[in-house]
């Protein structure tokens, strides 16, 4: 494959300046970067994103303006179905490419003809590295500790080589290899407040998965995971390619709104966890989570108690307090980051 059949994907909403910013970059990761594709996918963002990009773009790149924001899968997808290279890099827009970064995540899938998806090294602004590599999801860690599931996985941090899960600030995806493939969805119909949806959303809901797809009932967080999980059951390798790095300066848009983050984070994770394993686990998971939510919130409630309910403090206990309220009402107000269009609430064993 000619290392230069390569699209990247950038998605963006509301970060028109660093969406500019990351596909500018994008010369640095190629040797020849004249002949890289850009595709910006603005998801609805409601601001002036739409008009300013095509000015802050480098020449040549292309721009698909969505309606309204469809989610983080969904949106993806969207521009997926323009892609018609090999090889796409589906980017967050808070990303800077690194030196070859884009030349060694091609090199690397290319080495191995099994491989589908391929992670770069991520690092955060000041040099230091973040979690790239995930393992996967067990209930147990998520009731104890994720963090040290991660510090307890094995993998060779030095060299390429295959992998779990991994994060998606950044993803290299052959499509070549994964294209006329779909995995039967193991979630039940969706339970829609209203009949009058748009008809292109109601056949996303009920058809198959496709594996060259992200699963646009994800609508932010976990849409990655659940990916990985998919290919690695299809049969496919997933990739941490270390010589490649990409700069992130993680959750720009999430971290606006940290309270709904937590919530949409949840939401995905109960969804992903129906999904893979079925209602009793969800039962499980959430009797388990709502009892550390406790706990919680009472030592947050204490410490504020205990700094004169300074900032900081008061605002732990305001986000942690909002997300055991979501979980005392069974999960169903909408107060993550989906629309209240988007689809009806969450409903315990069910997506």
């Amino acid at each position: 494959m000619p290392i230069s059949d390569i699209c990247l994907l950038f998605l963006n909403w509301r970060t028109a300046d660093l969406t500019a910013a990351a596909a500018r970059s994008a010369a640095a990761g190629t040797v020849r970067p004249e002949r890289l594709r850009l595709l910006v996918v603005d998801n609805g963002s409601g601001d002036d994103s739409a008009e300013r990009l095509p000015a802050l773009l480098p020449a040549g790149a292309e721009l698909l303006a969505l309606p309204r924001n469809l989610g983080f899968a969904r949106a993806v997808n969207a521009g997926l179905e323009r892609v018609c290279e090999p090889l796409v890099l589906i980017c967050n827009s808070d990303i800077t490419f690194e030196a070859g970064a884009i030349d060694r995540l091609a090199a690397a899938l290319d080495a191995d003809p099994v491989a589908a998806m391929a992670c770069p090294r991520l690092l955060r602004p000041d040099g230091s590295e973040q979690a790239a590599v995930v393992p996967e999801p067990r209930v147990f860690w998520e009731l104890t500790n994720r963090s040290l599931a991660r510090r307890l996985l094995r993998y060779d941090r030095q060299r390429t080589g295959p992998v779990p899960s991994v994060v998606g600030p950044c993803m290299a995806v052959r499509l070549d290899r994964l294209a006329d493939s779909a995995t039967p969805s193991a979630m039940q119909p969706l339970c829609h407040k209203t009949a009058a949806r748009r008809l292109d959303e109601m056949a996303l809901d009920a058809a198959p998965v496709r594996l060259d797809r992200l699963d646009g009932r994800f609508f932010f967080f976990f849409e990655e995971t659940d990916w990985c999980t998919r290919l690695r059951d299809a049969g496919r390798r997933i990739l941490y390619v270390p010589e490649a790095a990409v700069v992130h300066l993680q959750g720009e848009s999430a971290n606006r709104a940290p309270a709904r983050a937590r919530i949409q984070f949840f939401a995905s994770r109960y969804r992903y966890f129906y999904k893979h394993g079925g209602a009793l686990v969800v039962a499980l998971l959430f009797l388990g989570l709502w009892l550390r939510l406790t706990v919680n919130l009472i030592a947050h409630a204490i410490g504020a108690l205990a700094t004169a309910w300074r900032s900081a403090g008061w605002r732990r206990l305001g986000v942690t307090g909002r997300l055991w309220l979501w979980h005392a009402l069974l999960c169903r107000p909408r107060w993550g980051f989906e629309p209240p269009d988007w689809r009806a609430h969450i409903k315990l064993g069910s997506s």
